[in-house]
């Protein structure tokens, strides 16, 4: 389903955000695109993007990230509060996906696995941060935010 068929009679979709039709991701209807920071729909370019590499794309047989990883990364970044710029969004093997944000001396590493379960790091100056991962993500992107 379509951003914008998602978003029916809210918002007229701008022509670049076609690469939702025909992937089988499905867009909450209750979130008009016109809401969503463009950051988020660059994003969402580049996971539906995923969809077409092809099997063994890392010489190690992997196949693109699942329908189901590609949706889940759309519904979490939908979560996410704030502005930041678009993260650095790769595929990883065995099907997953990765994100990377950088925010002046802070950066945050997040990995959706095939199974759908999230990982996150965060690193400041160059050095990964030991502590146990918040209940909350969401309050991973609070700190990164707050540089």
């Amino acid at each position: 389903m379509s951003a914008a068929a998602a978003t029916t009679n809210l918002v007229t979709q701008a022509t670049h955000h076609h690469a939702y039709q025909n992937s089988g991701i499905v867009v909450n209807q209750a979130v008009p695109v016109a809401a969503v920071a463009q950051w988020k729909l660059e994003a969402f370019d580049k996971i539906a993007a995923l969809e077409h590499l092809p099997r063994n794309w890392d010489g190690y047989n992997s196949n693109a990230p699942s329908r189901a990883v590609r949706q889940r990364a759309i519904e979490f970044l939908l979560k996410v509060p704030g502005e930041f710029p678009v993260p650095l969004i790769v595929p990883v093997s065995g099907g997953g996906m990765h994100f990377e944000w950088s925010a002046g001396v802070r950066e945050l590493d997040l990995s959706i696995e095939p199974d759908g379960g999230i990982e996150a790091l965060r690193v400041e100056n160059g050095m990964p941060m030991e502590s146990d991962p918040p209940e909350d993500l969401l309050s991973f992107f609070e700190w990164l935010a707050a540089r």
